[in-house]
């Protein structure tokens, strides 16, 4: 009975363990001056949702706190001026919402944590496509780094200004 219980403890602990795949991007500062930084990029989609990032100059992505949010493009303000609240909560403990990218020339590369089902380490994707200009960028490719599994997107992400970004500091994206 004893080693029954013992071997579904260490089964249960290891169950519950949070083990993250690396990040295969450098965080870097983002000093290229071609992407707007005072705000955050939004996508719609086309069942009306969006998809909302905050992109820091210290090479940090931050999601939108829930990744789609129906009720219009001011909740997605909301959401980001709520978040300005969030020092020390939970939302900094959540490895899916925060991330890297980086810029070459006019490219952008965006590397997050996908949301891992149960029993699942977290582990990465890599989002590739172009800048337009600095309020607009295009991803056009998703790359899942554990399986190597490559799909074509459409998703353009435009810039909306936003008063006071919540801070980039979390427990996931450091400097080596």
């Amino acid at each position: 009975m004893v080693k029954h219980l013992f071997i579904g403890t260490v089964f249960l602990a290891a169950a519950c363990s949070v083990y993250r795949q690396a990040p295969t991007l450098t965080l870097e500062n983002n000093t290229s001056g071609k992407i707007q930084l005072d705000g955050y990029f939004y996508a719609k989609k086309d069942n009306g949702l969006y998809n909302s990032i905050v992109l820091y100059q210290n090479g940090v992505i931050l999601e939108g706190g829930s990744l789609e949010i129906s009720t219009g493009i001011h909740s997605v303000d909301s959401n980001f001026l709520a978040a300005n609240n969030f020092n020390n909560s939970y939302d900094r403990k959540i490895p899916y919402i925060w991330g890297i990218y980086i810029i070459k020339a006019n490219n952008i590369i965006l590397e997050r944590y996908n949301v891992p089902a149960f029993g699942e380490s977290y582990q990465t994707y890599v989002d590739q496509g172009h800048i337009r200009n600095k309020k607009q960028f295009i991803i056009t490719s998703r790359k899942y780094i554990k399986s190597g599994e490559l799909e074509a997107r459409r998703d353009t992400f435009n810039f909306r200004p936003l008063s006071t970004k919540p801070d980039s500091t979390n427990n996931f994206i450091h400097r080596n």
